[in-house]
């Protein structure tokens, strides 16, 4: 087989030649067998002379990587400047270029290439690497509003509400603890919008109401998460807290004992619930509640708290056999006086009385009123939650099946699902009710109104809904208005009802402005249409709109707009993060026979200025939030170094980061700590354990060793880093040091740790392995750097 240097002249033949390909085919070959930087970045040239840009990129690339693990911290750089030049949106070199400044510590450029690698992977459609690197960002300033506003919305666009949710409740945090209570609540709506069943944002506003004197709203805010969130406990028992703040005692029983049902054990449901019977002299309920409460207090061993409650109870209950054998087992000082026996005249009078009496004990749940669930099904639309709200009204049919609101409901629901042949149904339906009332006007209006929808549809053909309209006058200035309005709103593209119900959800969470610029919208698009110019009067805008009539249709399609429709959050447009490039220069075209292969074809002037590292372009969208990260940074970039409380306070966070799993972020608290004395054995040795997990062998050595020199002998933390570099030398292939370092070990003290294990076992690997005759002559090894 060829060696490199033959390989090497036989490619150089064919560039002395021209042929460009075939050299190129050569070195491909090459690099298989001698993978090393030198070789990709001559390939990376010789790409980019054949106007290859692609390849050369990925060439350029695979040096960058192989300089990088080597510790070429320069080379790697200057490749990448490389990259670049050729392709300035290249998301791998930025975000290359960012880490390289994040282990320089120099944060803000970090930032920069971070915010400039994520516009890249954004524009390329990369979702879950752009996710990724935006939570890079933000653990690098966690308070920054700006930037996780924008990565809320990033989310959202993307279809991710959960996540663009979880942002916005951090934002709410944030301004909490600054004290804006304003924009705290504006984040903590728009994460309910978001994702309405997330039920840390609806108690997190709730407690803000609560904290801020607004108590009704929060009471009605838990009653609607009570809908949401029906077998939360802590929902549950929230609302009933604050039920019990206005004196609304019907509703804080009818939570509690929801509690109750889900957790009969639940000692504080139990406690409130006996407190508010005993208020209301409901003596019999207080004592069951108290000996239920004592019951669990006895089964936890809080035999204290148990007798409590049996004597509260008994005081209420003095004739209760069970309490006072409860307390005499306690200790209790109640004793009770056994009655005169009396015989009962009546043995099977008093069987069933006593059976009438249990079972008159027996809890049935009460079914839930037509107006409690059409309330329920309300809230659920409100909150974009149409298919609880279907279940929970066609529950209902069987029990109302003639109720006309229960079948508007439905039909509205149906229609925000998009299932026409059921919300054709529900107009027939509604047809036969008015018609039977005889309300003839709305009969016919339903029948319209499902003609509209499914014109097809066989059922209205079997109701003659053809003679219908014509006996009614199809033409008529009324229907006329109708279809036309119709029509307008096919004409915005059919997403006019969508954009209502934003804008009507918008209102409800207090969010005006979004809902005031939907709204001008629509109104731009249909002048006369006097939905949209209601609900602008509603907030308080007063447009000029042309004096229509209103029918007896647009009522009452407003009035159930209002009611039941919902819609999504608008997700906002996302600004690109970074400005357009200017195309990086190509390589002027020179001879092919004057390219020869170099050491490493990049001057040292090229590397010298890559210590200069090359600055990405960033529009202005994203300038404005680098700025923002500025300012928060400098003043800390400026201080000369950590004083003791910040170091205890970064070394003490990479010992959790490091305890949790998180690596890289604990090996950045400990570079942190740096050299201060106070922290530096701990955190170096530490530091080197994180090197180790992240296979960083050589890495850990290096470190290990120069902190070994600052230790005394005398110290156990001397014989703990030795240890330690004894493992780093073993999982680096260097078993020889690794025995030295356990023997050392092993003769200071034989128990430390498994050094024992550790020495016999590398002690009988040597025997098994002996090394190879050292006569045996090395080859030379080329160095092309």
């Amino acid at each position: 087989m060829a060696d490199k240097t033959t390989r090497i002249k036989e490619a150089q033949k064919y560039l002395a030649k021209g042929q460009l390909g075939k050299a190129i085919a050569k070195w491909e070959k090459l690099v298989q067998e001698f993978p090393d930087g030198n070789n990709y970045n001559f390939i990376g040239d010789l790409y980019l002379k054949n106007d290859d840009k692609k390849n050369a990129v990925e060439s350029f690339q695979k040096a960058a990587n192989i300089f990088r693990q080597e510790g070429f911290s320069l080379k790697t750089l200057a490749l990448f400047k490389k990259i670049l030049n050729v392709n300035p949106a290249d998301a791998a070199a930025l975000y290359a270029l960012g880490e390289l400044s994040e282990e320089k510590e120099l944060i803000t450029d970090a930032i920069k290439y971070y915010l400039a690698a994520a516009d890249s992977l954004a524009k390329e459609g990369r979702k879950g690497e752009l996710f990724d690197i935006y939570k890079k960002i933000l653990s690098l300033s966690p308070s920054n509003i700006p930037l996780r506003i924008k990565v809320a919305e990033t989310l959202f666009k993307e279809g991710l509400k959960s996540d663009a949710a979880k942002e916005h409740l951090y934002i709410a945090g944030i301004y909490e603890n600054k004290g804006d209570i304003p924009k705290a609540k504006e984040s903590y709506r728009k994460a309910i919008g978001m994702q309405p069943l997330n039920k840390d944002a609806v108690v997190g506003l709730s407690c803000l109401y609560e904290k801020t004197g607004g108590i009704d709203e929060a009471i009605e805010l838990m009653k609607e998460a009570s809908v949401l969130f029906p077998e939360d406990v802590d929902v549950l028992m929230r609302a009933a807290e604050l039920s019990l703040l206005r004196n609304s005692t019907e509703n804080a029983k009818d939570y509690l004992s929801r509690v109750n049902e889900l957790e009969p054990k639940n000692a504080k449901a139990r406690r409130l619930l006996g407190e508010i019977y005993s208020k209301e002299g409901l003596k019999e309920k207080a004592v069951e509640e108290l000996n239920l409460l004592g019951d669990i207090y006895y089964d936890r061993g809080a035999q204290k708290e148990a007798l409590a409650c049996y004597n509260d109870a008994i005081e209420i209950a003095p004739d209760n056999d069970y309490l006072y054998e409860q307390t005499a087992e306690l200790g209790g000082e109640h004793k009770k006086e056994v009655p005169e026996f009396i015989e009962s005249t009546g043995p099977a009078e008093g069987i069933e009385a006593a059976k009438d009496e249990e079972s008159g004990r027996i809890s049935i749940k009460a079914e839930k009123t037509v107006d409690k669930i059409f309330t329920e099904a309300d809230i659920f639309c409100r909150y974009g939650l149409f298919s609880e709200a279907q279940a929970l009204l066609e529950g209902l049919k069987l029990r109302v099946p003639e109720n006309i609101d229960l079948h508007l409901r439905l039909k509205t629901i149906y229609s925000e699902l998009d299932n026409k042949e059921a919300v054709v149904t529900e107009c027939l339906i509604l047809s036969g009710l008015f018609k039977r009332s005889g309300d003839t006007e709305n009969s016919e209006k339903a029948l319209r109104e499902g003609y509209e929808i499914s014109p097809s549809d066989p059922r209205l053909s079997e109701k003659g809904f053809t003679a219908l309209i014509e006996t009614t006058s199809r033409a008529s200035k009324g229907f006329e208005e109708f279809s036309g309005a119709a029509a307008g709103e096919e004409g915005i593209g059919g997403d006019y009802e969508k954009e209502l119900a934003k804008a009507d959800f918008y209102a409800r969470q207090g969010l005006a402005q979004e809902a005031l610029r939907i709204l001008l919208e629509l109104q731009r698009l249909l002048p006369e249409n006097r939905d949209i110019a209601e609900r602008l009067e509603a907030l308080g805008e007063r447009p000029e709109i042309s004096s229509v009539t209103e029918t007896p249709e647009a009522k009452e399609k407003t009035e159930m707009s209002f009611e039941f429709l919902e819609g999504k959050e608008e997700s906002p447009d996302v600004p690109s993060c970074a400005g357009e490039t200017p195309q990086g220069k190509e390589i002027p075209e020179e001879g092919l026979e004057d390219m020869e292969y170099k050491d490493f074809p990049i001057s040292k002037d090229e590397i010298m200025k890559a210590t200069e590292m090359p600055k990405p372009m960033l529009g202005d969208d994203v300038l404005e939030i680098f700025q923002e990260f500025k300012e928060g940074l400098e003043p800390k970039l400026l201080e000369p170094k950590l004083d003791d409380e910040e170091t205890e306070m970064h070394y003490n966070l990479g010992v959790a980061y490091k305890e949790m799993g998180l690596v890289d972020d604990a090996i950045n608290e400990f570079q942190t700590v740096g050299n201060n004395k106070k922290r530096f054995l701990q955190s170096s040795s530490i530091l080197g354990l994180c090197y180790m997990e992240k296979g960083l062998y050589s890495i850990a050595i290096d470190l290990l060793t120069r902190t070994l020199e600052s230790a005394r002998e005398s110290d156990e933390s001397y014989w703990s880093i030795k240890y330690d570099l004894a493992e780093a030398y073993e999982k680096n292939n260097n078993p020889k040091k690794a025995l030295e370092l356990y023997t050392e070990v092993y003769g200071w003290n034989a128990k430390f740790r498994d050094v024992s294990d550790k020495v016999g076992l590398k002690t009988t690997q040597a025997a098994k392995n002996p090394e190879k005759d050292k006569t045996t002559k090395k080859k030379s090894r080329i160095s092309y750097l």
